[in-house]
């Protein structure tokens, strides 16, 4: 290596260091207003007397966005400052970065996203014993000594998908494709082929039924578009296709209108958002399934506060998850525009 290219080498890793500095000097001068009472954003003189990172660098906006507001709602109402940790900064960050920048800026609480990474339950072990809680939201880093899980049963969820397919399938061989995140995101989602499968079984039509797994790239929403657009494309369709988040409800019922399958394939989906109440009532899905994702987000809050205050919390809160049919999406959907009208 010549001396330019060891220049270059030394004046790239000069930079990131000094990003890193930038950030974390950010993060903790943001902790020191929170304590003067002069949040950014926030009214002046209010003083919070907790800090807690909120860690999600995902998709399915919408849906993080409202376990956001939940938790800073609570927060609010705790004294406890929420922060959406990582989205004023200059940098890019993955979620293991904002964990350990996190930890450098001494927060008090983490709530995260978890999943079967390696590296995020190390992460969390390290932030654990160094007296930072941490509670894993809507889905588990389950081999960590995370302090609570707050979510709900994919199994359970997987019951409900297969009693409403057997609502319309109860007497016939049926094929259903389950639409899942690439086979690296750990065994929540398989949780869910087995709940549809067990109650199948349990009805006696397992034997005759396929239920399948397929796989999408879920880098970008677009990536995740093009993967389920593939399957409408091809020349064997299921009976039958089930989403696990809005993002891939979205895309199953809008590759259907744009292939002209609508009736052709029985879709159900996952989350209640407008656009996806609106298909439902319209029957481009036979049936969605919601969960309280601001309920979530706020039980997220005051399993940290509980554990600051005692020492103790619950390792798991279970939330309860409701099956939309088109009655009641129309319902929800006439209530919400009363809602914006007044």
């Amino acid at each position: 290596m010549d001396s330019k290219s060891r220049i270059s080498l030394k004046l790239i890793f000069a930079f990131i260091l000094l990003m890193i500095a930038v950030t974390i000097g950010t993060l903790v001068t943001r902790r020191m207003l929170i304590s003067e009472g002069t949040t950014p954003g926030k009214a002046p003189g209010r003083v919070y007397a907790r800090h807690y990172a909120f860690i999600h660098t995902g998709g399915d906006d919408d849906l993080w966005n409202n376990i956001y507001d939940g938790a800073r709602a609570r927060g609010d109402e705790s004294d406890a400052y929420v922060e959406k940790f990582g989205e004023d900064l200059t940098v890019d960050y993955d979620r293991n970065d904002l964990v350990r920048i996190a930890m450098e800026a001494s927060v008090d609480g983490i709530i995260i996203d978890g999943d079967t990474d390696p590296g995020l339950a190390e992460l969390v072990n390290e932030a654990v014993a160094s007296g930072i809680p941490v509670v894993c939201v809507f889905n588990d880093c389950a081999e960590s000594d995370r302090v609570c899980f707050v979510g709900f049963s994919y199994y359970n969820i997987g019951r409900q998908y297969g009693a409403e397919l057997l609502k319309d399938y109860a007497d016939n061989d049926i094929t259903v494709y389950v639409v899942m995140d690439n086979e690296n995101s750990g065994g929540n989602q398989n949780l869910v082929i087995s709940g549809i499968y067990d109650e199948f079984a349990e009805r006696g039509v397992a034997d005759s039924c396929e239920i399948e797994g397929r796989y999408v790239n879920n880098e970008t929403a677009f990536t995740a578009e093009e993967d389920i657009r593939d399957i409408f494309i091809g020349s064997n369709l299921p009976d039958a296709m089930v989403a696990l988040n809005s993002v891939y409800t979205r895309c199953l019922f809008q590759a259907a209108v744009d292939h002209n399958k609508t009736g052709t394939v029985a879709l159900y989906g996952f989350d209640d958002s407008t656009d996806i109440l609106e298909a439902v009532s319209k029957g481009l899905l036979e049936a969605t399934i919601s969960v309280d994702a601001s309920r979530i987000g706020a039980s997220a809050v005051e399993a940290l506060d509980e554990f600051i205050s005692t020492g103790y919390v619950t390792t798991y809160i279970a939330q309860d998850t409701e099956v939309i049919l088109p009655e009641r999406a129309t319902q929800i959907l006439s209530e919400e525009r009363v809602e914006d009208e007044e």
